[in-house]
């Protein structure tokens, strides 16, 4: 073992041992996480060598404090050299989902690449193009100093780490102690299940003596040997580093040399290295510094322009920097540690930091170096009013964006601000800021710097630009509707909007939307719509998705009303433009439920392949009910319990809360549903003005019966009936009030009322051509029917009506209804068969309390059930059945990989789980079970 890796043998074993694995295609993550001069990069570089001896294709980097908002840095220095090497190879590299990334590696300026989309499609590339390296050697990806690597290449390490156990990769990071504490990927990484910490220790005393007696000879005294341990606390780099100026002062290893290996003390690190500088020439001094400024690897040539020398005189300064042991390497640049490095750049005197980081940058800018280096110069300058700058931190703010991290161009945004821009551009550079803030979610943050953008609008056309960020943006953040709605018609008021036409038009197809959510706005959106219907580039999916929604209003049949709403979720709406609400909610109406899942899903995996946070949790909102409407209760609870980011919920909120608090109801947990409900939205409102709440009224309603507080759910009934009606929705069967209404009734006695209402929801049901709307009305018409031979006619229409339907659920409970009215009747076999019936459909709909409770009315009534079976479609997780609809498509597992963001691994996994349930054993048996499931 050499010098520099004594004690490391575990750390080395360890090394060698994910290595083979990973060359076996079971790659591993190594954390190398220590302090500096532990030893972390000696250990990079043998894990390099023994790479290399074992066939590895080796990628290194090494993050710097620098370029940490060099948006993909990392990412350059790993792949650029290899891309470099296999310029004949690129169309293998780049095929597949690897092709997005393309643009990322364009050498002669990255501004006039594509966008290559959001920061998920971007990582997900980055992975395939790894995969696609390893297809003919392992790879070993290295990267020094992980706690400056910048964000976006952090992220790609955080989405490796949780899919490389099926590849030949194996990836080692080392990092200074506790760097997860400032970065929640980081900790990611060191917490996934393929990785491996290694943390090198302090070398001991024996281990000191060791060294001490191999450097300064074996007769060193036990006692100066302690002292060079007590002195350096073990630390090799510390060590090293006394030693060497113990030996150029010739001290002897006696025990009365003690006192000075004291002196020389723990800074000998920075002795040494401003000891070695003083002794240089001041040209040498100078191409230190300026290697401090510009970061390692930088050519010589930018060296030399930096300090004003002479390439020539340049380059020999750097050898013999190199020489003394402050450079690793003269051409590029770069110094031995970074605790050199520190060294070197503490010297330059604060108030002339900002100077030669102006310099820098502008040298930079001049040489034809992209925006973002020159912005990471910028980034440490102190700001002076200068428009050039904030030009030029513009420009790495837009190459930021298109490449998917806003957040790094949050961060040039922020110095712009700062510097400040002229007056004219202050609003603009606010609003951009906002905008990046609000996309990662620092929501407070967006929320004052989009209002402050609104307030240093110059101009009529900037002040409606501002007005419509910050409208969208207070809407998703769960605004009453009205106040926003109020904003967007101000901004399209603005008489220079109508100089800019398809503004003009989005702004109004937006305005639409949200106003079309508040309850008492309906003449004012039938105006807006009349007026953007004659716009000559109107949407026809955004007229299609309102004119479902009002032929619903004027009593058309869920045929028609599913004819608009369908035409207009089929042209892909996005999931950041309103109108798609309108559409998935009239499709929901019209019971078209699978329709809208296969929509929805799809909306939902193009949201996050652009990177749209906003959108995610209102989609995952409706896939929510959808699922609870279908009977897929787990499903629905997936769809529930999905990470959505802090913040980002509130105007999605009550949407999941209503299948939330759905959920609980239907487990037996009243409490928790209260809780929900009582802790929601609904607690502070004393009018409901929105109709994203309109589904948490049904499920308050549903919560005070099972209850028993009968006349508040009538009351709140009756009230969420007026709430329709203040939409202009009292044809609506969105949430059947009125049947909730008059099974609070029935509970109260009033039978004649409540008979009444549910036969007025029956009339419109079968009006409005819904199986599903039909078969509830059907149910609880039975409920309320004196003669059982009556009650028993329409409990088995019902049980036709919904057994045809996807509401797997609803067809349970009136099965048991059935059941349970033909035991009160005496037919005892046909009473238990439907029973029977209802327990396994609850059972595929993963309704586990009502599973339970037929049980046991089976069990006492003497039929023993060993096992019921959950299987079908509806028993698939979200993630299986996405992999078997792309499977069934046509799709290989690796397509389906990358369009899924998952490895080909996760996918096989999902798959064989997918046969299992459905109880298929080849691709031709799932398409058939999957296709006759969609028919």
């Amino acid at each position: 073992m050499t010098d520099a890796l004594l004690e490391r043998q575990t750390e080395v074993d360890a090394l060698r041992r994910t290595l083979d694995d990973s060359a076996a295609g079971r790659g591993h993550v190594v954390v190398v996480e220590a302090a500096p001069g532990l030893g972390k990069t000696t250990l990079l570089r043998h894990t390099r060598d023994l790479a290399d001896v074992r066939g590895f294709r080796v990628l290194s980097a090494r993050g710097s404090e620098l370029e940490s908002d060099f948006a993909f840095g990392v990412i350059r220095q790993l792949f650029d050299p290899v891309l470099a090497e296999e310029q004949g190879e690129r169309d293998r590299l780049f095929k597949g989902a690897a092709k997005a990334t393309e643009g990322l590696f364009d050498t002669a300026d990255l501004t006039e690449a594509p966008p290559a989309g959001s920061l998920y499609l971007l990582l997900n590339g980055l992975y395939w193009l790894l995969v696609n390296l390893s297809a003919r050697s392992p790879v070993a990806l290295l990267i020094d100093d992980l706690q400056w690597v910048d964000g976006p290449s952090l992220r790609f390490v955080e989405f490796l780490s949780r899919r490389i156990d099926s590849t030949p990769v194996m990836v080692v990071l080392t990092s200074r102690p506790r760097a997860y504490e400032r970065d929640a990927a980081i900790a990611e990484v060191m917490t996934a299940p393929d990785a491996t910490v290694l943390e090198p220790r302090s070398l001991s005393l024996t281990a000191v003596a060791e060294l001490v007696r191999r450097t300064l000879g074996s007769e060193a005294d036990d006692d100066f040997c302690t002292a060079c341990h007590a002195t350096t606390t073990g630390n090799p780099l510390f060590l090293r580093e006394l030693l060497r100026v113990l030996a150029s002062n010739g001290t002897r290893p006696v025990a009365a040399a003690v006192r000075t290996v004291h002196e020389v003390g723990p800074d000998a690190v920075r002795r040494h290295v401003l000891g070695r500088l003083r002794h240089l020439p001041a040209e040498a001094r100078a191409v230190a510094r300026a290697v401090a400024v510009l970061g390692d690897d930088t050519p010589l040539g930018l060296i030399a322009r930096q300090c004003s020398l002479p390439v020539e005189d340049a380059a020999a300064a750097a050898e013999r920097l190199a020489q003394a042991g402050i450079l690793e390497h003269a051409e590029p640049a770069a110094f031995i540690h970074a605790v050199v490095a520190d060294v070197v750049r503490s010297l330059i005197p604060l108030a002339e930091r900002s100077a030669e980081h102006d310099a820098a940058a502008a040298l930079l800018r001049e040489s034809g170096e992209t925006p973002a280096r020159v912005a990471s110069h910028l980034l440490r300058t102190t700001p002076e009013g200068r428009a050039d700058r904030v030009t030029a931190l513009l420009a790495a703010a837009d190459q930021a964006r298109e490449r998917g991290s806003p957040e790094t161009a949050a961060v040039y945004l922020l110095r712009a601000r700062a510097e400040p821009p002229p007056a004219e551009s202050r609003s603009e550079v606010s609003r951009l800021l906002g905008n990046c803030e609000a996309h990662k979610l620092a929501l407070t943050d967006a929320d004052t710097h989009l209002r402050e953008a609104l307030a240093l609008a110059s101009t009529p056309a900037q002040w409606a630009l501002c007005a419509y960020s910050l409208a969208r943006f207070r809407n998703a953040c769960g605004d009453a509707p009205g106040e926003v709605v109020d904003l967007l018609g101000r901004a399209l008021a603005t008489p220079a909007v109508a100089e800019h036409p398809a503004v003009a038009t989005e702004l109004e197809a937006e305005l639409l939307g949200i106003a079309r959510s508040d309850l008492g706005r309906r003449p004012e959106v039938l105006g807006h719509l009349r007026s953007y219907r004659r716009r000559p580039d109107a949407s026809p999916a955004v007229v299609d998705a309102h004119l479902s929604v009002e032929a619903v209003f004027s009593g058309a049949t869920a045929d028609e009303v599913a004819e608009l709403a369908g035409r207009a979720l089929a042209t892909g709406l996005p999931t950041e433009r309103s109108a798609i609400w309108a559409a998935a909610h009239m499709m929901i109406v019209a019971d078209r439920l699978e329709e809208t899942d296969r929509h929805l899903r799809r909306a939902l995996r193009a949201a996050v392949q652009r990177g749209l946070l906003f959108p995610l949790a209102l989609t995952r909102g409706y896939l929510a009910r959808v699922a609870f409407l279908r009977g897929d209760l787990a499903q629905a609870q997936e769809y529930t319990d999905g990470d959505t980011g802090p913040g980002v919920q509130d105007l999605a909120r009550p949407v999941l809360d209503a299948t939330r608090a759905h959920l609980l109801i239907e487990a037996g947990d009243l409490a928790g549903a209260e809780a929900l409900i009582g802790g929601g939205v609904l607690a502070d409102l004393d009018v409901v003005d929105s109709t994203h709440h309109l589904w948490l009224m049904g499920a308050r309603i549903r919560l005070r019966i099972d209850q028993g507080d009968h006349v508040a759910a009538l009351d709140e009934a009756i009230t969420l009936g007026r709430d329709y009606a203040r939409w202009g929705g009292e044809l609506m069967l969105d949430v059947p009030w009125r049947l909730l209404a008059a099974e609070a009734c029935h509970r109260l006695g009033r039978t004649e009322r409540a008979r009444s209402l549910a036969e007025e929801h029956l009339r419109l049901a079968r009006a409005f051509g819904a199986a599903r709307h039909i078969g509830a009305a059907l149910n609880a018409t039975a409920l309320l029917t004196d003669d059982p031979r009556t009650a028993g006619a329409l409990l088995a229409e019902a049980v036709e009506v919904l057994a045809a339907t996807s509401a797997r659920l609803d067809f349970a409970k009136v099965l048991e209804k059935q059941g349970r009215t033909l035991l009160d009747t005496g037919d005892r076999d046909a009473g238990l068969t439907a029973i029977g019936r209802a327990a396994d459909v609850a059972t595929e709909c993963h309704a586990s309390a009502m599973t339970e409770r037929l049980r046991r009315l089976l069990a006492h009534s003497g039929v023993r059930r060993t096992r019921i079976t959950s299987r079908g479609v509806h028993t698939l997780t979200p993630a299986e059945r996405s992999a078997g609809e792309l499977a069934t498509a046509g799709l290989t597992n690796r397509q389906i990989a990358e369009q899924l963001f998952l490895s080909e691994k996760t996918v096989e996994a999902h798959l064989s789980r997918a046969y299992r349930k459905l109880g298929v054993r080849s691709r031709t048996q799932l398409a058939m079970r999957m296709t006759t499931v969609a028919g």
